[in-house]
Formats: structure tokens, sequence, C-alpha cells
């Protein structure tokens, strides 16, 4: 139902409309009057108007001064003019404010409820407006609240090879979440490289202490500049900025060493930051590679802030060891063929770009090869078992011929990934020998970087890549490791509880007492008495 508003100067105009026109046919429950301007705006702030039928010449203020009030504050109230005055101007300002009809008096009853019937249509067509308004502004909120998950999500779809790099996919994604990029835009990167944590911290501690990094990574580095911290889906971090200076990096240097400093000191962390050059969007993947690359081979140089000019020189005379095999290799083994096949696309359209010689060519497929060769002895598979056919022999006519090539290697990657998903997944040789390393150790202080010098690997890359393969951090496993060994000590056993926990590498015994009861539910006490054999 709803309501109508009757204002006019004249008494017998008003009773003449409220008590002289049958509205029973009509939805209208209430009609509410009013003889001038202000009174009217008092009754439509007190009740909810659907409907005015206004006289326009009144004293003080006219009904089209009455019409712009309603316009402003009450836009979803329909307005009808009714008078006697078939003023030219009065028409003109009506229709420029959007009144619904000029009605002029004397006017026939049904004449009048017909006007006042369509207006009510118009009303019912304004509150639906208004409900979709309404569910809108919901979403919309919703959207924006999701908005910098979106965008993270967006980013490790790019560097993931799940989200094309092509000028229109990008130009369309990026403007669906209103970055202010194009693929042709600079844009310039740095990597986080969280290298080690001084404290034992499990893998949901470390989770919540990488967010705490990421938020000070977005206070201190990026700082008011346009662009945004995210992490990838291996736990790298990195700031994006939108609007790189090539002056700038000196800036950002100076950032990230304040950042470095207030980590160590307040999120008992060390970390390194690798600056990247300018490039544009579509080029970032091979910038975030060019970056890791950097990472993986400083072995040395802790809490350093490492600017990827710096070295240049000595990437470029590494040429033909910038096709990351060993990534290759861990997408082989998880069966991840389409992420395995848009790398070797980018790959060969790289060597397109570079006017590759026949020299590159060979070079990448000995490498390409070995890799493969390493995959079927570590899983003691036979290559026939995979290539019934020798499909890993090449002749000439296929190293002379890029597209050759392309096509030779993304047949070979996707029948030993098809065999990967058929015959199940396993760690990689890396965390295998990390992996006999601990055991070998248990008594011992494990360090990290210890462990990673053992395979001559990052620190920081080595924790990635166990937490990928294994799905714990290392201090978690480690723990696991131990907590295992003292169970079969308490059970096989009668030497010391503490002996025991300093032979799985716990001086502490409050501390080792404490991480049982956590992993079992029993002390170790408890746990002799209930399951000891001896």
């Amino acid at each position: 139902m709803y309501n109508l508003l009757v204002v006019d100067d004249e008494e017998i105009a008003i009773r003449g409309i409220e008590k002289g026109i049958d509205w029973s046919s009509l939805p209208i429950a209430n009609i509410y009057t009013a003889y001038d301007v202000e009174e009217a705006r008092g009754m439509i702030a007190e009740h909810t108007i659907h409907i005015v039928l206004s006289d326009i010449d009144m004293p003080n203020q006219s009904g089209v001064d009455l019409l712009e009030w309603v316009n402003e504050h009450y836009p979803s109230t329909v307005t009808i003019f009714l008078t006697g005055h078939a003023d030219f101007k009065y028409a003109q300002q009506a229709v420029q404010l959007d009144c619904f009809d000029y009605l002029l008096k004397p006017i026939d009853h049904n004449v009048l409820k017909a006007c006042v019937n369509k207006a009510l249509d118009k009303v019912r067509g304004l509150e639906q407006l208004a409900k979709i308004r309404v569910t809108y502004d919901k979403f919309y909120e919703q959207w924006n609240k999701q908005l910098l998950i979106l965008i993270e999500r967006f980013w490790q779809d790019v560097l993931h090879y799940r989200q094309s790099v092509a000028q229109q996919h990008l130009d369309s994604t990026m403007h669906t979440y209103a970055l202010p990029l194009y693929a042709d835009s600079p844009i310039r990167a740095v990597l986080i490289s969280i290298e080690q944590w001084r404290e034992e911290w499990s893998a949901r501690d470390e989770e919540i202490m990488t967010y705490g990094v990421k938020n000070a990574a977005e206070e201190i580095i990026l700082q008011d500049d346009s662009g945004h911290i995210i992490q990838d889906g291996n736990g790298i971090l990195y700031a994006l900025f939108y609007s790189p200076k090539d002056e700038y990096s000196e800036t950002i240097a100076d950032r990230c060493k304040q950042f470095i400093h207030q980590c160590k000191n307040m999120l008992h962390c060390h970390l390194s930051c690798y600056i990247g050059e300018e490039m544009e969007v579509r080029q970032i993947r091979t910038g975030v590679q060019s970056l890791l690359a950097l990472e993986r081979s400083n072995v040395s140089a802790t809490c350093a802030v490492i600017l990827e000019r710096d070295h240049k020189g000595t990437l470029e005379n590494t040429a033909p060891q910038q096709v990351h095999f060993t990534d290759w290799a861990l997408l082989l083994e998880s069966g991840k063929q389409t992420e395995l096949s848009m790398r070797i696309d980018e790959c060969f359209d790289q060597m397109q770009e570079s006017k590759v010689d026949y020299t590159y060519m060979a070079s990448f497929y000995y490498g390409f090869m070995n890799m493969l060769f390493q995959w079927f002895n570590k899983k003691s598979v036979p290559m026939t078992d995979v290539f019934a056919n020798k499909e890993w022999e090449v002749g000439e006519n296929v190293l002379k011929s890029l597209s050759r090539m392309r096509a030779w290697t993304q047949q070979l990657s996707m029948q030993v990934t098809e065999y990967a998903n058929q015959n199940g997944k396993d760690v990689s040789q890396v965390v295998e020998k990390i992996q006999r390393y601990m055991e070998e150790n248990l008594g011992e202080d494990f360090s990290r970087e210890q462990a990673a010098e053992h395979v001559f690997l990052n620190p920081a890359y080595l924790s990635r890549l166990f937490r990928r393969e294994t799905g714990f951090s290392l201090t978690d496993y480690l723990v696991r490791l131990r907590i295992t060994k003292a169970r079969v000590e308490l059970e096989k056993t009668n030497n010391r509880i503490s002996d025991i926990a300093v032979a799985v590498g716990y001086a502490n015994f409050s501390h080792f007492s404490k991480l049982f009861k956590k992993m079992t539910g029993l002390t170790p006490q408890e746990y002799r008495k209930k399951y000891q054999e001896v």
C-alpha cells in the first residue's frame, strides 16, 4: 500500500481530491494534505510519501520549489502537478525537474485516478531499483573487502602460469581489479627472502609471523607508493611497485635496509631483499625468475640488500643456465602438466625473441635430457616404460628448428607428467637428502644454514622447497622425527628419560616434555608407564 500527499493552498481543491474521488480501487493506504510548501515538507519528513499531487502557484514558495526539494531529499517520491495555470514557463520547469505529469484544472476524476495509477507503476519500479541498489551496495562492499585478496590471487595466477600474460587478457583483468596498470606498464619487484627465524616456530607460527613481515613490508618498503605486497603460492613475499623510476632504486634500497633491521629486532627473523630492475608487467615472470636465481645463488650473504643491476653481467654470462630445470623437475614430479607446458612455451618464446643459435639449442637439449635422466634414475623407472618409441632421440632437423624442438619438449613432458600422475608422486632428491641428514644428526643442534650448505642451496629456498614437498616446515619435521625416536626409546629401553631427551637433541628436559605431551597427549613418564614393553 502507498501514501498520497495533496498540496494546495485552496481548501476546497484539497477536499475535492481527498473526499470527492473514490480511491478504493487503487492501493492507496493514506491521503495526507498540506496547504503550503513548508507544511508539505514537514509531512514528507514525518511520513513515507510515495506520490505528491501538488499545485504550482502557492504563497511564499511554489510547487516547483517543492519539486526541487523532493528531488534532492526524497528521489523515490513521484510528483504530479495539478494547476490552473497553463503557463509554458511552469510546464518547462516541470519537465526539466522530471515531474511525472502536468495536469490542468479542472480535471476529470477518472483521468486523475488514471494518472495516479501510472505514477504508482513508476513508484514500484523505483522501489525495485532501490532493492537492486541495496543488493549491489552489499556485494560491492564485500567485493571491496575481498579486493586485496583477489589482487593477490591475480598476481599468484600470473606468476604460476594460471593467468595469460597476453595484452588483452592482462589489461582486462587488471581493469576489473582497478589496478592502475596495462600489460606494457612499468613495474618493479622486490623479493623478500625470509632466511631464518630466531625461534623454533611451527608451520602455523611461521605463517602468522610471515603475515607480520608482510604487514611490515607494506608499511616500511611500499609506504605510500602505488603497489602491493603479495605472497605467492610458495610462500615467497614480493613488493610490487606500480610506478617505478630508475633513480628510485636507491630509495627502495634504503627502505629495505630499515625493513631488515626492524624485522630482526621486532619479528625475530633474518631476511634479505632482492631488488629487481624495471620491467613491463607482461615480463614479470622473467623478472621474478631472475630474482629467484639471485636468491638461489646467494649462499653467503645474509640480512643483505641485493640489487639485480649489480649482478646483471653475471646473469647474462650464464644465459644457457636461465632455464630453471630444477623447477621444471618439481613440476614433473608433482604432475603439474598445465603449468609446465606454459613454462616451456614461455621459454621457447624467449628463445625465438633472442634468436638463439644451434649451440644454445643443443645446450637446452642436454639440460632437458639430464633432468629427465635424473628423474628416471631417482624413480628407478626404465625410460622405455614411458618412452616406448624412444621419443627422447632427436635428429639434426629438430635441433635446428625451434618449433620442432618446442613440440618435442612438450610431448616428452606430457608423457612424463602423465606417468607421474598414474604412478604416484615422491619427494625430490634434495628433500630426501635433507631428511636423511636430519635422521643421521638427530641428537645434534639443527641449523637450517648447515642443512642448506649440505645440499648447496640458499636456506630460504630450501625451506620453501621442503614445505612444498612434505607439507611440513623443517622445524616441524625435525620435531616429529625426534619425538618418534623418543617414543621408541621409551617403549623399548629402560634408559633414563633425561638421557633419552639429550639423545634426541633436547638438552632442556622441560622443553622436551612439553613438546612430547603436545604431540602424544601424554608426558614422557605417562607414555612409558602405558606403553613400555621391557
